[in-house]
């Protein structure tokens, strides 16, 4: 999970959200590109700020269940 920190802007009568260039250049893309969105994946993956805690909660816990999946594995089998 890469979670970043984006603000929403007003720009002339359009709102506009920030990427940063590395993940534009990870997809090949540049400024004055046309591209396609899924908004429904799109709307799943926005969190308002005031969520942050239950992210970073939900973050080191599925950083825990990787991490230590075959333990874990190993304890139920058991």
């Amino acid at each position: 999970m890469n979670i970043k920190k984006r603000k929403i802007r007003e720009v002339g009568n359009s709102i506009v959200v920030t990427l940063s260039k590395e993940s534009l250049l990870q997809k090949g893309l540049k400024p004055g590109d046309t591209i396609f969105i899924d908004e429904d994946k799109m709307m799943e993956a926005i969190v308002k700020e005031e969520s942050k805690i239950d992210l970073e909660i939900d973050m080191y816990v599925n950083q825990a269940l990787s991490e230590y999946d075959a333990a874990f594995k190993e304890l139920v089998e058991k």
